[in-house]
This record gives C-alpha cells, structure tokens and sequence, in this order.
C-alpha cells in the first residue's frame, strides 16, 4: 500500500467516525454535540500517539497509557494500564514491585479479530505470585500471545503508590532477533504506510465501539445485566472482574436512581460514558467503594443527574441524555442486579433511602 492509499483510507476513516457522530440514533443537543466532536479528536489524538511509537515484541517495555487513550473504549478513571507488545509462542517474564494500589493484575490477549475481540490467554493477580517483599516474578508464553497489559485499580491515588515492572523475553530466539537488529528498526516507506493504515482501522473501530459492545441492549436502558469477558468481544475486559452493564436513558427534568446490595469483594466502582464509550475522568463520571457512602443495611444508592442533586452518591451526565454505565465487582459476583428507575429531579430529596 502507497502512502497516498493509506492517507486515503484515513481520511475516509475519519469521515466514518464523523458519520457516527450525527448519524446516532438519538438526537443530539448542543453538549452532546460538542463532546462527540472531542471524542472524535480524542480517537485522532490516541492512534496518530500510537502511529508514533514502536513495540517490539523482541525487546519489549511496558508503555503507561498514553493521555488520549485515557478517555476513549471506556477505560477506568481509577484504573492505570501499561501495555507491551509481545510474540507468539516466546517466553517472557514480568517482574517488579508491586507498589500499593488495591489491584494488580496481568492479562495476556491473543492478537484481535474481525470484530475487535481479543482473548484472553492467560493472566494473573500479582498478588497469588507476591513475594513477601512485595515484589514478584511471571513468565508466560502462548501460541497466540500479541499484548500484555499490566492493570492497577486505585480507591485513591492521592494516597496509593504506583508499582514498577519491567518485561524481558527470555527464550533462546531473543538473543537471536537481537543481533543486527539496530538496522531493521529503522522505519521505511512501508511499513509508515502499514502504521496509518492500521491507525485508520483503529479510529474506524472506535468509532463503531457501540454497534460492537452488545448493541442490542440500547433497546433496554436503565436495565443490568450480568457480563463476563466471554460477553464482551469488542473490548479488552479484565478476566478478574464481572461486569453489571446498561444503557442509560433520561429526559431534561430527570434522574436516574440505582439501588443495589454490593458484594463482598475489595474494589467495586460505577463508571458512567457517553454513547460512544467516551469516558470523562476529568469530571464526576466515576464511584468506587471507598467514595460512596452505604446505608445503615450495606445498601447502596447512587443518583445520576446532570449536576449535583444534593445527595452524596452521585455520577454527572453532564447534559447527555444517553449513554452507558457499568459496574465493575473485582474477584465478585453481585447476587441481585442494580436496579434502576427514572424520577422526577424534584422527587430527588423524598426519595426514600432504602433499596
């Protein structure tokens, strides 16, 4: 493919993603207008960042993700995630300090497919192989190993350290792909092209992420369900966690008001995005176990509004309308779904307290 074929192609990707902008099946008011344009800049900025980089599979590093990709694919507010390429069937081992955030997990995904699915092949929490210095050692290796991603859950970053790790492929073919390698890592015409070609592909598949991730369940907002890694093919989840999942719907005079019982477990958080997965850390789009305030029966409610609607738990829509929210219930599995109902914003302070 030719640089101008690959220009081509972003540029019609670029068109599709505007396309899925105005052409989503539910109106658009002024503010969801101006942040599905950002997410579309957003999409931009994390696949030209990543056109940039290179990931050798050979001589691999974790790389911290990057700050556009922090707001796209719903990615955790709490959550850090540091990604390396890897090759099938070679050997790696990952070690390092665990550091003090309340999760530590690593997930290795096979390449992805047609639909943006990558399986999961193999995975640990840190803290089964932790050594009592706190640091620790994995080696892994998989027929169809592509990336390794390294995930922290954080209740509080202000008061949570950040762990260090390093990936090294220790087999006998590292050494091999190491000698003269200095030259064949220099970039030529072909392979710049491959790099905007699949860049293209990968602002086309965000873009869509929300005909991809069960996009029969808009049909049903306000309304739970129980998922699994196995029922999320267009993402890349955290075998560690299920997921309570839901379309979010709500008129201009509205509320939201999700009452459940938690289970038992060390994190759990509520996330809550835009229709097209778009996730703001920058605003108050997230809730985790440690924030939210429990009833006097371990009950909990949290209210989504656009804007503070005086109560303690609450998520802001900030002007959408619709969109799509989850919990995530680490090491868990909740009993009874959250259950959802829309009330009136002025019913807000009678509403009673229990679920």
């Amino acid at each position: 493919m030719s640089a101008e074929d690959s220009w081509q192609e972003m540029s019609d990707a670029l068109e599709f993603a505007m396309s899925r902008i105005e052409g989503d099946p539910d109106s658009l008011n002024d503010r969801e207008r101006a942040d599905g344009n950002l997410y579309v800049m957003r999409m931009l900025t994390a696949v030209t960042q990543s056109t940039s980089l290179t990931l050798d599979p050979d001589s691999p590093a974790f790389l911290t993700m990057l700050d556009g990709v922090r707001f796209v694919g719903a990615a955790g507010p709490d959550i850090d995630y540091d990604v390396a390429a890897v090759r099938p069937d070679s050997l790696y081992s990952i070690s390092g300090e665990r550091g003090e955030a309340t999760y530590v997990g690593i997930t290795v995904y096979a390449g992805a497919g047609a639909g943006g699915a990558s399986a999961v092949v193999a995975s640990v929490d840190v803290d089964d192989i932790l050594n009592s210095d706190g640091t620790f050692m994995w080696e892994f290796s998989h027929p169809e190993a592509a990336r390794v991603i390294v995930r922290q859950y954080f209740h509080d970053r202000g008061e949570q350290s950040r762990g260090s790790w390093s990936i090294t492929r220790v087999d006998a073919g590292a050494s091999d792909s190491a000698e003269g390698a200095g030259a064949s890592r220099l970039m030529r015409g072909a392979e710049m092209s491959a790099r905007i070609s699949n860049a293209a592909k990968s602002l086309r598949w965000n873009a869509q992420l929300n005909q991809l991730w069960t996009p029969e369940r808009r049909s049903f907002p306000n309304e739970f369900v129980r998922q699994t890694c196995d029922d999320i093919v267009a993402a890349i989840p955290n075998p560690d966690v299920v997921y309570s999942y839901t379309w979010w719907k709500m008129a201009d005079d509205e509320v939201i008001v999700v009452d459940f019982v938690p289970p038992t477990t060390d994190y759990w958080a509520l996330q809550l995005c835009d229709r097209w997965y778009q996730c703001f850390p920058d605003r108050r789009s997230n809730i985790n176990n440690r924030e939210a305030v429990a009833n006097a029966d371990g009950s909990v409610r949290i209210v989504i509004s656009d804007g503070d609607p005086g109560v303690p738990n609450w998520l802001d829509t900030s002007g959408h309308h619709t969109g799509v929210m989850f919990f995530r219930w680490l090491h868990a599995d909740i009993t009874d779904q959250p259950v959802c109902r829309v009330a009136k914003r002025s019913e807000v302070g009678s509403l009673s307290s229990s679920v």
